[in-house]
């Protein structure tokens, strides 16, 4: 009996013992599951930002195109090559304006032309492995065959076609000025059947009802359709009051609003800008005491023209000999052709020293101009934006064009260079020298 009682209790303890293995063993598999879960989450929101990171810093520095976007790479032509898959303006429709973000580096027909070729360069996936997806509003589209496509701060507020809608997970608006959205499709859904590789958006991107209302990231078919950044369905009961059932949804999203583009662009235009006016500064004389920066223009001259002796205005693309007794050519000249073509000039406020224009050249005493603490400044450029509430463009008037009592008194000292901009004021000061 005593044999028998000490067998009992050995079986009893291995028992216990496998119990326990098997416990640990299930705990370890969950923790290691929702590890897993977590990092491949990490990783698409991670991707997402650099998508969308890299895909503002591909349109602010295409070198044709400022402004434009990609068209998205589409399974028409039997793949998706990461080529950005354009369509000429006749043919244009919504449904061309959403697919998988294009990454390849490629010219023309759809990303300009010329010699050097260039793309996203990064074939971005989700957690998932899956490759992004992206629908991208008609604004800034450059189709073939289309003449002028003008992005300008103007654009913000007044687009040829209403913006993209983002909504959130209760389908409230969370902004009607999106340029771009940027969708990772994360984990097959539902019926989805992604096989071959080539399957449409249905097979990737999901829809929702909530709260009664019928939301789609699949669609595009009007100029502000709108995407929903709905809950992930893992952290949805089939119980879940607002939500309709069965609810089948996963996609994760990011987007980007045309102020936050702009805001970029604005920089590069202001830059582009003070490359000009160096340029004309040394070719305006072979010898250094000769040079000169050109007179500026009134705000209000639709034609640029410079006016004699004008010292502060809009910037001079046109030299005319009845208003400037300068023989050199306009600053259009050295301005390159997108820049004209959003018509940039516009948004540019423009001020030099009167030491270094055509009366009294080379710049021989100190700069005359104060920006914030910096002071002997040559000649400054500032960005005006969009025309804020109150302002009447075009007019002569510089309070239309600038936001400060700093920048519109009359006198040669104006705002700080990197002056925080807010919803008053949207002035960005750039020194073109020294």
């Amino acid at each position: 009996m005593k044999g028998n009682l000490k067998q009992q209790g050995l079986a009893m303890l291995i028992m216990v013992f496998m119990i326990v293995l098997a416990l640990t063993a299930y705990m370890v598999s969950g923790l290691n599951s929702e590890s897993l879960k977590r990092s491949r989450e990490s990783k698409t929101a991670s991707v997402l930002e650099q998508a969308k990171v890299a895909l503002i810093g591909w349109s602010v520095a295409h070198p044709q195109f400022p402004g434009t976007m990609p068209f998205p790479d589409r399974n028409t032509d039997g793949d998706y090559d990461g080529n950005s898959d354009c369509v000429n303006a006749a043919t244009l429709d919504y449904p061309h304006l959403i697919g998988r973000l294009p990454y390849a580096t490629q010219t023309a027909p759809c990303v300009g032309i010329g010699a050097a070729q260039y793309g996203l360069s990064d074939s971005f996936v989700d957690g998932e492995g899956e490759g992004l997806w992206y629908a991208v509003s008609r604004n800034l589209i450059r189709p073939a065959g289309l003449g002028a496509l003008v992005i300008n701060p103007a654009t913000m507020n007044t687009p040829t076609f209403n913006w993209l809608i983002v909504r959130d997970k209760n389908g409230q608006v969370i902004s009607n000025r999106v340029a771009a959205v940027i969708i990772a499709p994360g984990r097959v859904v539902a019926a989805q059947n992604r096989a071959g590789g080539i399957a449409g958006a249905a097979a990737y991107l999901d829809s929702a009802v909530v709260n009664g209302v019928p939301y789609s990231n699949v669609n595009y078919a009007v100029p502000n359709e709108d995407f929903i950044m709905a809950e992930d369905m893992q952290f949805v009961s089939n119980a879940h009051p607002s939500y309709g059932q069965p609810y089948q949804f996963n996609d994760k999203l990011i987007f980007i609003t045309i102020d936050e583009l702009m805001l970029e662009l604005e920089k590069r235009a202001v830059r582009e800008a003070r490359t000009a006016l160096r340029a004309y500064y040394l070719a305006s004389a072979p010898l250094a005491a000769n040079r000169f920066y050109p007179y500026a223009t009134l705000l209000s001259d639709l034609n640029h023209t410079c006016i004699e002796s004008t010292l502060a205005g809009g910037l001079p693309l046109d030299n005319v000999a009845a208003t400037c007794s300068h023989p050199n050519v306009g600053l259009n000249a050295f301005l390159p052709a997108w820049f004209m073509e959003s018509q940039w000039h516009q948004f540019m406020y423009y001020v030099i020293s009167a030491d270094c224009s055509f009366a009294t050249p080379g710049c021989l005493a100190a700069g005359s101009i104060t920006a914030g603490t910096q002071a002997n400044i040559n000649a400054l450029l500032i960005s005006t934006g969009a025309a804020l509430a109150g302002q009447a463009r075009p007019s002569n008037i510089p309070a239309n064009y600038l936001d400060s009592i700093e920048n519109t008194d009359g006198d040669n000292v104006f705002d700080a260079i990197g002056t925080a901009l807010t919803n008053l004021y949207n002035d960005q000061m750039l020194v073109v020298e020294p």
